[in-house]
């Protein structure tokens, strides 16, 4: 288990870094390159204002996640999990969800797609907030079973190029491609996150009455 949850973390890691090494070609923009390929109509104006700031909030969030979700920093350093923890939650209730949320009303392939892309901005916005206000009723559990929701969804980003890679190198493409891979890169994810979750609580009660 233990080797797995580092496989995970270095290939989140990884893909975020990937990511981040394609922003010189947003600036200045360059419509040929990668996610800005074919918006030049719809991006000066309000769209490069979420733009940017989601450029750079996503991958911090991303990054911040990792360490507040371990274990022992935060039983190490509590003072700085508590910290990190609101910088986190302000990073993405004011830049992450927002942001998002507006990009997806310009999602590419579809209505699908927005709907797909607005949904996961808002559940994402919902479980952060429920977190932290799990954390300042000092509900622990249940702030760090919202926390974790919210990390999964904030990791569609990472699933999602993983998809995308998936299907190019299988020569699969087409706009249903992207609309497959829009509802699955959050869903699937946080519907495995949940039944694992219910899993272990099931198998903890059972140890608990024997």
């Amino acid at each position: 288990m233990i080797v797995l949850r580092w496989v995970v973390c270095l290939l989140i890691f990884k893909v975020t870094v990937d990511i981040v090494k394609i922003y010189p070609g947003y600036l200045p923009p360059d419509f040929t390159t990668d996610f800005l390929r074919g918006r030049k109509s719809e991006f000066f104006g309000a769209y490069q204002w979420a733009f940017y700031p989601h450029l750079i909030a996503g991958p911090l969030s991303i990054l911040w996640g990792m360490v507040l979700l371990n274990e022992r920093i935060r039983q190490r350093f509590p003072r700085w999990h508590s910290r990190l923890g609101k910088l986190q939650v302000a990073c993405i209730l004011l830049v992450v969800a927002p942001s998002g949320f507006w990009m997806s009303l310009y999602a590419q392939a579809g209505l699908s797609v927005k709907i797909a892309f607005a949904l996961l901005a808002i559940i994402t916005g919902l479980s952060t907030w429920f977190g932290w206000r799990a954390a300042v009723r000092r509900e622990f559990e249940k702030h760090r079973l919202w926390m974790c929701r919210s990390y999964v969804l904030l990791c569609s980003a990472i699933l999602l190029r993983l998809i995308g890679g998936a299907f190019v190198i299988a020569g699969i493409e087409g706009e249903w491609t992207y609309r497959i891979a829009a509802w699955v890169s959050w869903l699937v994810p946080l519907g495995i996150f949940e039944l694992t979750r219910k899993g272990f609580e099931k198998r903890k009660q059972i140890s608990a009455t024997q």
